[in-house]
């Protein structure tokens, strides 16, 4: 079955708010009344608003928060830890294909110069 989720302590909604103000796309927006946010799930955490916000912004600007609380770190380090290292090795995987592509490339428009 699946993990349950500490519930966020009520002190850490406001930071919340604030990574949320500061990754808007939009300031006006029909989905979240402009907030940035939809409001809070079950865990006490916040559910920003994928329409006007930088969703992705968020969760980096959260987990660095989280990393720099002892509080915070304690109860969702963990969660942060394995989604790191799995990124991690998807980068690698991706920079070792793009690097591969371009040498191909770069060996193609050689051999076009040599022929001209």
């Amino acid at each position: 079955m699946s993990e349950k989720i500490p519930r966020l302590p009520d002190e850490h909604l406001g930071r919340a708010r604030e990574i949320v103000a500061e990754k808007r796309t939009k300031q006006k927006c029909k989905v979240c009344y402009d907030r940035g946010y939809i409001g809070t799930n079950q865990d006490n955490m916040l559910v920003p608003c994928s329409k006007c916000v930088d969703v992705e912004g968020v969760m980096e600007g959260w987990r660095a928060y989280v990393a720099e609380t002892p509080a915070l770190k304690e109860l969702y380090g963990d969660y942060f830890e394995d989604e790191e290292e799995e990124e991690g090795t998807d980068e690698g995987e991706d920079k070792g294909e793009g690097e591969g592509e371009g040498e191909s490339e770069d060996e193609g428009e050689s051999e076009k110069s040599d022929k001209g």
